[in-house]
């Protein structure tokens, strides 16, 4: 573990310095983000009246709408990283080296990911925080080990379809059809910022089969509404099983098309 240890310590300083770097980049992120909640937070006044389609999750637009910025914007990012990870790999024209490197290639692309992952952290706790302390969202309910529970099998989740999005950027070099689908699209249908409730039926079964549904429904029950364990077992169910199924088989393809492109002679190519 001490020489894995070392290599993950060495891919967070990489990144790191690299991002650090880049200090309007890092600003201009942080002032987006408070755009956005901003946004939201004035056209929650528009919306302020009571709806129905609310009162499983409190009642509250605003509440509803922080949770679901705030986790849909990480959710994407480590739905998107381990693709960007290989493409900038790629364009830089370091990214056959990386992989004939004596470190394996499922390693190479998880660590190369490890920063962006525990720095994109940050973002949802900032939304979080500013929606508590400046927005007046109330979020004194939350059954914290039930919310860290879902978190994680949500970001495990997102983390398998992340490495297929990277295999596919290996195949196809250029455009990620998964990362739209379950990004942009996902986020609509999702339920990110309205109820999936208000979708026309046939959507909403669609909505079923994405995984960020069943991530921010159980978030908002266990953080506006205590909800504990037992109480969102159903949706912890799904995404503990996706997980489960999805991440040692993405793997698995990862590590195939780095074959496949090695035989091909295709890493180089971009």
């Amino acid at each position: 573990m001490t020489p894995l240890l070392r290599k993950a310590l060495a891919f967070i300083r990489r990144d790191f310095q690299i991002e650090s770097s880049y200090k309007m980049s890092f600003a201009i992120g942080i002032v987006d983000t408070m755009m956005v909640l901003i946004f939201f937070y004035f056209f929650s006044q528009l919306v302020s009246g009571e709806s129905r389609y609310l009162d499983r999750y409190g009642g509250n637009f605003l509440s509803f709408t922080v949770i679901g910025l705030a986790f849909a914007r990480y959710f994407q990012l480590t739905l998107r990283m381990f693709s960007e990870s290989i493409r900038t790999a790629q364009l830089s024209g370091c990214l056959e080296a990386m992989l004939s490197s004596q470190t394996d290639a499922l390693t190479i692309v998880l660590m190369s990911s490890l920063y962006g992952l525990l720095s994109g952290a940050a973002q949802p706790l900032l939304i979080l925080v500013a929606g508590t302390a400046i927005m007046g969202v109330d979020l004194s309910h939350t059954n914290f080990p039930a919310t860290i529970l879902v978190l994680a099998f949500s970001v495990l989740t997102f983390v398998a379809f992340g490495v297929l999005s990277a295999a596919t950027i290996l195949w196809l070099k250029k455009g990620d059809p998964l990362a739209w689908i379950l990004g942009g699209v996902g986020t609509m249908l999702g339920g990110a910022y309205f109820p999936i409730d208000v979708l026309p039926p046939w959507l909403r079964q669609v909505s079923f089969l994405i995984p960020i549904t069943y991530s921010l429904d159980a978030l908002r029950l266990t953080m506006l509404k205590g909800y504990s364990l037992e109480m969102v077992a159903r949706p912890l169910l799904v995404l503990a099983s996706m997980a489960t199924i999805l991440l040692p088989a993405s793997l698995a393809i990862f590590a195939a098309m780095v074959r496949k492109g090695r035989i091909d002679g295709t890493l180089t190519q971009y």
